[in-house]
């Protein structure tokens, strides 16, 4: 199991540069190990694919990447890859990898677990009735469900009308 940036870079040396900085706690490593095996799997040789930016925002992970030249083998695996690591690191604490809650920490978006749910001395207070959902490229709506770690389709949210 990795556990550090370091661990990550040198496992996808091809897809991290040297100096890349991640913008988030090591708690979603595991999750990026996951979307750059898809990645690494289906980038061909002849393609050129880069990651600009990886955070954390509001809550969540965020990654900025772009491919160009020969087209990824599957754009709907690396696609999808993308969807479920962002899902993912909504019930994932970005501190240390375990189960996590979207949370509220006095107006800071954070994704926690009970143990890194203080700090600074403010707690992170959960949302209630919170689920990941999103609307697809193909116009439906999903919501990603952690037990299964999958997505279902579901009607389009009150919020979203």
């Amino acid at each position: 199991m990795m556990k550090s940036w370091a661990d990550l870079k040198a496992k996808y040396p091809l897809l991290l540069r040297p100096g890349f900085l991640f913008e988030c706690h090591e708690g979603w490593i595991g999750t990026l190990d996951d979307y750059f095996a898809v990645i690494d799997r289906e980038l061909p040789l002849t393609a050129t694919y880069e990651i600009r930016q990886i955070k954390e925002k509001l809550g969540t992970l965020r990654i900025c990447d772009s491919s160009y030249g020969t087209p990824l083998s599957s754009v709907k695996a690396v696609t999808d890859a993308h969807a479920l690591a962002e899902a993912r690191s909504y019930y994932t604490c970005e501190y240390c990898g375990k189960r996590g809650v979207w949370s509220n920490r006095r107006g800071y978006l954070t994704t926690v677990c009970e143990e890194h749910a203080v700090r600074d001395g403010m707690r992170a207070e959960p949302y209630a009735d919170s689920a990941y959902t999103y609307r697809a490229a193909d116009g439906v709506w999903r919501r990603y469900d952690p037990d299964l770690d999958a997505f279902i389709e579901v009607e389009a949210p009150d919020w979203s009308r």
